[in-house]
């Protein structure tokens, strides 16, 4: 039971961000009393974060955490975002940490003009941490867990490959300029992604909510259609084994709509299964849109193994079910208290300290 505001509010940046406890008290006790612990950055700083998140989005190895990222750490001028370590069950040897953020992260090109990766990004070692930089901006993203010798490595290794493909790497040919073909992203008809930015990087700040749905067995994304309005809608798909049922995702919404931690978002629709046998549906979607003006709409799909289902899964990756057990966060009573007495849709700027919920 945490006591006092210090712990109650590392207790819920632990929640939200997946920070280790004594990282997020350390952050609380170095913050004010009424400082946002989740600050919203600015604009190339949420575009950065967005397409990074669209980048990493659907993972192409096999990870234990969510999306393979172990904990964030948002700040008001930058992320920094942990990744675990090389996967846990490889289909092949090259299946790694480094090779896949090296593929997905930096901007190539192709015969057409289409770029893989984020546009604009390029990768610096800076204090023997790997940094993702945006060009003409301050915005960075951190990968921290990502050694930077093997970062290197994989980088070449990428680069060497791709341009077998065909493919341009725009980070190479023009470390400290756009690319050309870049530049084609900077214009208004290809910068449909910018209006939704505050949506996605609100759901990477917050990457640690996606594991109070109960033990996480896979998450992907990506990109709906266009919204009414403008903006886009973003699909994700947890899915988790057995977990709270109903009230899981519906506190998962909760939070991500709570005043002073989650975005400006209020519930549309919802479609519960949780009440049917397992084996009929194991889906529940629930569609929340910006509020006030906010462009953008999320769509989150919570889909609970149990049964016959979960127990194929159990068995065909033992040691990847076992190590996802682990990761699980149990959330404290108090939490539910507190967002019936805060409230879950109210839009606003992020308030400060969490008063002590009784």
């Amino acid at each position: 039971m945490k006591t006092t505001a210090v712990e109650r509010r590392a207790e819920l940046l632990r929640l939200y961000t997946g920070l280790p406890w004594q990282s997020a008290r350390r952050r609380v006790e170095a913050s004010a009393p009424d400082s946002q612990l989740i600050p919203q950055p600015d604009a190339d700083q949420l575009l950065l974060e967005a397409q990074v998140m669209a980048a990493l989005a659907w993972r192409r190895i096999t990870t234990v955490h969510p999306w393979g990222i172990e904990y964030v750490d948002p700040r008001s001028d930058r992320l920094l975002i942990r990744f675990e370590g090389d996967p846990v069950a490889r289909r092949n040897p090259a299946e790694t940490q480094a090779l896949d953020l090296a593929e997905v992260l930096l901007p190539r090109a192709d015969e057409y003009g289409d770029i893989t990766g984020v546009p604009g990004a390029r990768s610096h070692i800076q204090g023997g941490q790997v940094v993702l930089r945006l060009l003409e901006s301050s915005a960075s993203v951190t990968l921290l867990g990502v050694d930077p010798d093997e970062w290197l490595r994989a980088v070449d290794i990428q680069d060497k490959q791709t341009a077998s493909y065909g493919m341009t790497p725009c980070h190479r040919d023009l470390p400290d300029r756009w690319h050309p073909t870049e530049r084609l992203y900077r214009r208004p008809g290809h910068r449909g992604a910018a209006a939704s930015a505050w949506l996605t990087s609100g759901l990477l700040r917050r990457v640690g909510l996606i594991r109070t749905l109960g033990v996480p067995l896979a998450v992907t994304g990506w990109l709906g259609h266009r919204e009414r309005g403008g903006g886009e809608r973003w699909i994700i798909d947890p899915a988790f084994a057995e977990g709270h049922g109903a009230i899981g995702h519906r506190r998962l919404m909760a939070l991500l709509a709570a005043p002073g931690w989650g975005m400006p978002v209020a519930a549309l629709d919802e479609h519960c299964n949780c009440h049917l046998p397992a084996g009929f549906s194991d889906q529940c979607t629930t569609i929340v849109s910006g509020l006030n003006a906010w462009p953008g709409a999320l769509e989150v799909r919570a889909i609970q193994r149990r049964g016959d289902r979960l127990k194929r899964i159990q068995e065909h990756e033992p040691a990847v079910y076992e190590a996802r057990q682990q990761l699980a966060f149990s959330v404290p009573a108090w939490v539910d208290r507190w967002l019936e007495r805060c409230g879950s849709s109210a839009p606003g700027p992020p308030v400060g300290a969490v008063t002590g919920p009784r």
